[in-house]
């Protein structure tokens, strides 16, 4: 009998993370917020280790440990926990948490949400809890005609382990129920490539074995793609399950599993198959052959290694097993990295199987995808603690402009790069420029990318500038500006890193002065600094104390008893108002215009008018003068 196992079988990348999360969580009160994955067994070993399952909110307590489950949960729900002041270890899969934030965005962009799944799965009611539990849930192509058929703008989100050709079938018969939509195809790659790997197999063999809980959405899945592309396709949790009558005689079996599926099931599934004859070939990949006889070890597994010898290209581990590993520069780091200067003989590393044999017949190694989750949580961090770090601006692309942190791509958006003028670009390109994480995505190829933003970096720059600036001003001091903008009132010239404002009274010595018909934006003007508000970081300053007082002017030409030639300017109930030289008026009250009784002054005088009074007083501390044209 031939057995072929299919090479991802098992525990993605996602479930183990979160069983890692789980498994080495320590404290006395620790719980999984419903079963971190579905699988029995597994549930159970946590259970053993005092890690119990609590399906209530209600009944966790203050400054319990609780697990999110790999399936994700509602935002409501990620709230209560934290309002029951329990701890959350978030063990949710980076796949999910990337629908959990296309959901809550486009909701709150104003699409409805359509989520292309199993209502009942934890998941799907996680991703629901993203939009208020308004999402409209699509699991069959006939779900379809209870929907209605003009929606406006929709955004479509599948669940992780959905079968992708009833995704295309359902997405694209979507595209007639609205005038806008929006399609993210978030089946997680490790789904895809177990399902079209379970496509392929289940066509070569006579009968196809799944292993997986009954539970089990993608389990579930696999085994509806076995059941119709072989002849005889069985359905077990676990190798107690097995009948072996019904495998008896196939001349090649398949085995697959689900996403929740451990290692040591599948294992013990190919021990009991064994039985009935020795095993010729057992495969994770369809050329190579295993020694199951000499350690049980298979792709995609993490395990531990010691490192024996380094290169500059490579590191050997001891990994217990007939060969030893390798673990090339290339699958090392997701980051550019000296192989020695991170390395070091004796240390243990977790490591991925990713190959059984290369030439030399070494076991191929990679830290990629274990890395990877860790740097996923560290870029989360930094982003949630506003952190800084540095990128490296690349090139201009559409839309703003392509970084690179620690070989991660980075897109700074147009409006978030505080970039002005075409120039200051080009001196910024291959340089390093301060910036705050605004968002971690990672994308359907696995890879990872952060959008980033200098807004808060420039901020921050701008208001320390403004702060040192202040701090160095002084009363009186004269500095040069230009016109920024008009308000009712007052005027804002900008000064260095600051705006001053000059209220409308300190524009000019002559009150009828119009400061927007007196001078342009941009224009350059001279000002004295008035008041400080260092607290505040408010200045006000003056135009019209940089020229010298009209007053000045009047009391070294005139004095009391002088006649003057001056216009009339402006009325007033109690008189007229008489321009002796600009920026000094006089008052003529209405007393003193004529002798004859009048209502008002312009009874008597017009505006415009030239008239000739005598000054007969000067109120020198006041800075008023009175006329009389009364002679």
């Amino acid at each position: 009998m031939e057995i072929l196992v299919a090479k991802t079988a098992g525990f993605c990348f996602g479930v183990k993370k979160a069983i890692e999360k789980a498994f080495n969580e320590k404290g006395e009160r620790i719980f999984t917020y419903g079963p971190i994955i579905h699988n029995k067994q597994v549930v159970e070993e946590l259970k053993d280790r005092g890690i119990d399952v609590v399906e209530n909110l209600d009944n966790i307590q203050p400054n319990d440990k609780i697990i999110v489950r790999s399936h994700g949960i509602s935002k409501g729900e990620y709230e209560k926990i934290e309002q029951m002041g329990a701890v959350i270890v978030d063990a949710t899969c980076p796949y999910v948490k990337h629908i959990h934030k296309i959901v809550e965005q486009r909701f709150n962009d104003g699409y409805k949400i359509i989520i292309v799944g199993d209502e009942n799965h934890p998941e799907v009611r996680g991703i629901n809890g993203w939009c208020n539990n308004t999402a409209i849930i699509i699991n069959e192509i006939e779900d379809l005609n209870k929907i209605d058929k003009n929606l406006g703008r929709i955004c479509i989100v599948a669940q992780t382990t959905f079968n992708q050709n009833k995704w295309y079938k359902i997405s694209a018969e979507l595209i007639k129920f609205a005038k806008e939509i929006l399609i993210y195809n978030t089946i997680c790659s490790a789904t895809d490539e177990r399902q079209n790997e379970a496509i392929e197999l289940s066509n070569k063999v006579d009968v196809m074995i799944v292993i997986g809980g009954k539970n089990s959405s993608n389990s579930r899945k696999l085994y509806e793609i076995c059941r119709d592309n072989c002849k005889k396709a069985i359905f077990i949790e676990d190798e107690n399950e097995l009948n072996l009558d019904e495998v008896a005689g196939a001349s090649k079996v398949g085995i697959t599993a689900g996403a929740s599926t451990p290692d040591y099931t599948i294992k013990a599934v190919i021990e009991k198959l064994d039985s009935l004859n020795k095993l010729e070939d057992r495969t994770y990949e369809s050329d190579d052959e295993i020694d199951y006889n000499f350690k049980n070890l298979s792709v995609g597994e993490i395990i531990e290694g010691r490192v024996i010898h380094i290169t500059n290209d490579e590191v050997f581990f001891d990994i217990g097993y007939k060969a030893d590993g390798i673990l090339p520069k290339n699958l090392a780091s997701n980051r550019i990295i000296n192989l020695k200067e991170i390395f070091k003989i004796g240390d243990v590393y977790d490591l991925e199987v990713v190959k059984l044999s290369d030439k030399e017949g070494n076991v191929v190694l990679s830290r990629l995808n274990i890395e990877k989750y860790d740097i996923l949580e560290e870029l989360e961090k930094i982003k949630e603690e506003g952190i800084l770090i540095k990128v490296k601006l690349i090139s201009e692309i559409k839309g703003g402009y392509e970084c690179l942190y620690n070989n991660i791509k980075a897109f700074l958006p147009e409006s978030h790069s505080g970039i002005t003028q075409r120039d200051e670009v080009k001196n910024l390109f291959g340089k390093e420029i301060e910036v705050n994480i605004l968002d971690v995505k990672l994308q359907k190829n696995d890879s990872i990318e952060i959008v980033v933003s200098r807004k808060n970096v420039i901020k921050k720059i701008m208001e320390e500038e403004k702060r040192k600036f202040i701090e160095e001003l002084s009363f009186g001091q004269e500095l040069k500006g230009r016109i920024k903008s008009f308000i009712e009132s007052g005027i804002f010239v900008t000064v260095g890193p600051i705006d001053v404002f000059v209220p409308n009274s300190e524009v000019s010595w002559d009150r009828k002065v119009k400061p927007q018909k007196e001078f342009k934006i941009n224009q350059e003007v001279n000002i004295v600094i008035t008041k400080i508000n260092k607290n505040e970081h408010k200045v006000s300053g003056s135009i019209k104390r940089t020229m010298k007082e009209p007053w000045d002017e009047f009391i070294s030409k005139y004095k009391e008893g002088d006649v003057i030639t001056g216009k009339v300017v402006a009325f007033a109930d109690y008189g007229a108002f008489v321009e002796i030289i600009e920026g000094v008026d006089g008052l003529i009250h209405i007393s003193q215009i004529t002798t004859r009784r009048i209502d008002k002054p312009s009874d008597y005088l017009k505006i415009g008018q030239v008239v000739k009074p005598k000054i007969i007083s000067i109120d020198y501390d006041k800075k008023k003068v009175s006329l009389s044209l009364i002679v």
